[in-house]
């Protein structure tokens, strides 16, 4: 219902289109009407209407620009940490639609990133948004300062991956702030053995602007993920939060300030620890 969403709701299906579903979802708004708060963006900065069909944080939204409450909670860290230094920084972004977009393109260099099966690595759409795994990175060594995404890692099928290509295109002392859906403990839900998808637990799908069917959780994210997770080179821990009614939380990924990054041709190594496919 956010109107930024609406707009490129209408640029992509039309404007019939997007009316029609407009008024489809419009009685679970209006019936959630006492839910709505006014309040200012921590993203855009407006006195808005946060609107939500739902009583989970993850549905109220701006108007405006369609942050909720992950997003802000991003914007407030990123502010805090950052300030005016943010535009003396290289930031990469793995949401090609990001509310923080405003905020984010103040910085030296902005890349925002989005991935798709058959598309080539590293080439860009029409609004300059690039195709990137974050598994196997296009960029070179200590490229980006700050790395931010939104409820990304818990789809990528090899974590450990993710975290080994954040140190390597991070700079020493530079950081991927990111949010993941809170669960109680970091487990496997899937992996890909040759190729295809083996279940672990019951499939999860989360819901994804590039897909109507949604995008498969391959992890549950818990308190245990720096203990699982970290390495020499990155060190893992909970920036800001937890906050609402699912206790959300800023994860930071930060780099060895002291390190630096030398592997032959930029391949990923993977940080000491893992999770064994059980989550045990």
């Amino acid at each position: 219902m956010a109107l930024l969403k609406i707009y490129r709701s209408a640029r992509q299906y039309g404007l019939a289109r997007s009316i029609k579903k407009v008024l489809n979802k419009l009685p679970g708004y209006v019936g959630k009407l006492y839910l709505w708060r006014v309040r200012r963006c921590r993203c855009c900065d407006r006195i808005t209407i946060f609107l939500t069909n739902s009583s989970a944080d993850e549905f109220r939204v701006c108007l405006f620009c369609s942050a909720n409450l992950r997003y802000e909670l991003l914007a407030i860290d990123i502010k805090n940490r950052f300030g005016q230094k943010l535009r003396e920084k290289d930031v990469l972004e793995l949401d090609p639609h990001s509310p923080l977009k405003n905020i984010l393109s103040g910085a030296r260099s902005y890349k925002r990133s989005f991935y798709e099966t058959g598309r080539t690595a590293g080439s860009s759409r029409a609004d300059g948004a690039m195709c990137e795994d974050i598994t196997t990175l296009t960029f070179k060594n200590e490229t980006f300062d700050l790395i931010v995404s939104s409820d990304v890692l818990e789809h990528v099928p090899v974590l450990e991956k993710a975290f080994s290509e954040t140190a390597r295109v991070l700079r020493p002392g530079g950081c991927h702030l990111f949010t993941v859906p809170p669960r109680a403990k970091t487990k496997k839900r899937a992996e890909m053995i040759d190729g295809k998808i083996q279940h672990i637990e019951s499939p999860e799908y989360h819901l994804d602007p590039l897909s109507a069917k949604g995008i498969l959780a391959f992890w549950d994210v818990g308190p245990d993920l720096p203990r699982l997770f970290s390495s020499a080179e990155l060190r893992i821990a909970v920036s800001l939060g937890p906050c609402g009614r699912d206790g959300r939380v800023v994860w930071i990924a930060e780099r060895n300030a002291s390190d630096s990054v030398e592997r032959d041709g930029g391949e990923p190594q993977s940080p000491t620890n893992s999770v064994p496919p059980s989550g045990g």
